[in-house]
Order: C-alpha cells, then structure tokens, then sequence
C-alpha cells in the first residue's frame, strides 16, 4: 500500500495518463497545426517520428546514390542498396570514415544536398526536443470518473484533482464548466457554456490531493442533465486548473473532460486520508481511483 504521512515530500503518483478528446473539425487536425501537435504529442510518438524521418530520408537519398550507376560509389558493391545506405548514414551525420566516396557531378550534388538536409535536420529536432523538456507542465491527475452523492445531506457531484510532483502550485484555481448543446426558437444549434461553483475554487498551495464538491441544488445548471439519457452525448463537464509552479517559476494550466457515461450517480469515493492512533494522518493514494455505490453490497475492489 502507497502510504505518506503529511509534512513529507509527497511521492510521485503512479496513474495512467486520462485525457479525453473531443471530435474535431477538419480545421483542427493536427497536420493544419503541425508545430503544435509535435509539442503536444507523447514522447514515444515524437521520437518514432524522428526515428522514422531519419530511415525514410536516409533510405531516399539511397536510392538516388543507386540511380546514379555503378562506381558512384567508392569501395561499394554493385547494386548493393545496404552500402549505399551506409553513406548516406555517413554524409547525413557527416561522420565522412574515408572508405566510401562519392564519384561525378551526380553523386557530388546528392551528397552536397544531403549534408546540408542533415544539418538542419539535427537542428530542427534538437529545438523541438529543447522546446517538449521546457515547456511548463501541471503535472496534475483527475480521476477516472466524478461521483454524485450526498454531501451534508445534499446531492453533490465530486472529482478528485492529485498533484503528481513533490514540488507545490501556488494560487491553485479550478473552474468547472457545463458545456451543453441547445436549440434556439428559431431551430439553429449552438453550444452554451455554464459555469458551474464548486464549494472551494481556490487553494493557496496544492502539494497534494484536492477534492472538488458542486452542489446539486435548485439552482444547479446540470440537473436537467444528469439522469436523463435522452441528452448523453449532448453535454459534457470540463475542468479547467490553473496554478503558479513553484519549481518551474511559471504558470502551469490542465485540463478535463468528463463525459456522461463518466459521471456515477449514488456513488462515493473512498476516503484516502486515514488517522492515525497519535493523531497524525497518512494519505493512501491507492485509493485515489476507488469509488463504491451507495446503494450496493458490492466491494470497493470491482469499481477502480
């Protein structure tokens, strides 16, 4: 069990990475704003696609040093598309061992374009490298699912926000937001955005876990919604967190998104701070995910 009594560092959250996405436009698509999209994307995407580029490249200008005949290059086999490769390996990292050489005006020019491909190349994946290590992150986890439960015996709708680092946001603001289709008088769609308050929207310090309450009451925007399946996919909750990263000296911003199917109703999460017999109290994270229904014998293990 992942424990850690408060006034410690807190440890590193170990979750899965939740981010929900929302159909776009064609206007929106990532080879519209391809810059943005190399910043956004994973790691492992982004050094795929460099990987990639590197081969296909390599494997092109291969293929020209071919289509210049035998003997273009120096101390290769005839034909031989491997060798070939080799030196385009060697001119593009401008390693030059002395071996292979390129022959002719033809080969000459395919090597004097390849060098300088590869110049900028290394500099153009080098800056966006520089730029994915630098650019401010939040850092912070929302749960899989936001319950609906009574709180103080009213119905409250609640999600749990985790900071995943051990250093601390300062003036950590949430905002949380219904964004809901509607139709006019006049038949035309539009998209409306309510927001709705959350019992506590500040904290002067978030190092650890925040849970965030809105109360369910008559004058809540989201009760026409909940409940009613005839309006899923119709609507949705977007979280909004902002906060100044003391590490990183810069304003950090997150994001989230909880579909109907993602809201539970009559359901609880299960408390994640527990007393100890002294009076200190340890945060369990692995509890962090967990919820129960409220009106079910069923163990807190099946729902994670």
């Amino acid at each position: 069990m992942e424990k850690f009594h408060l006034g410690r560092r807190p440890e590193r959250i170990n979750l899965d990475e939740y981010r929900a996405t929302l159909t776009r436009s064609a206007v929106a698509r990532p080879e519209n704003n391809f810059y943005h999209w190399l910043l956004g994307t994973s790691w492992s995407k982004f050094l795929l696609l460099v990987i990639c580029v590197y081969l296909g490249t390599n494997f092109l200008f291969a293929l020209a040093y071919l289509a210049c005949g035998p003997g273009a290059i120096t101390n290769t086999t005839p034909g031989s598309l491997i060798d070939v490769f080799f030196f385009s390996v060697q001119t593009m990292a401008t390693i030059g061992y002395g071996q292979m050489t390129p022959v002719g005006h033809w080969p000459n020019s395919i090597v004097t374009f390849e060098a300088f491909f590869g110049i900028v190349y290394s500099a153009l994946t080098t800056g966006l490298a520089f730029a994915r290590f630098t650019r401010p992150t939040a850092g912070v986890r929302f749960t899989k699912v936001a319950v609906v439960g009574n709180h103080d015996g009213i119905k409250t709708l609640k999600f749990r926000v985790a900071n995943d680092r051990s250093s601390h946001i300062v003036e950590a603001q949430l905002r949380l937001w219904l964004i809901a289709e509607s139709m006019t008088a006049e038949g035309e769609r539009y998209r409306r955005s309510v927001e709705l308050p959350l019992h506590r929207s500040e904290s002067p310090v978030f190092s650890l876990t925040w849970t965030a309450m809105h109360s369910l009451d008559e004058s809540s925007a989201l009760n026409e919604f909940l409940g009613n399946s005839a309006l899923n996919g119709h609507w949705h909750l977007l979280i909004t967190f902002t906060g100044y990263h003391e590490s990183l000296a810069n304003q950090v911003y997150a994001r989230h998104v909880y579909l109907p199917r993602d809201v539970q109703q009559n359901a609880s999460f299960i408390d994640i701070v527990t007393v100890l017999p002294d009076g200190g109290r340890v945060i369990d994270l692995a509890n962090f995910e967990k919820w129960v229904p409220n009106t079910s014998d069923k163990t807190a293990g099946e729902y994670l």
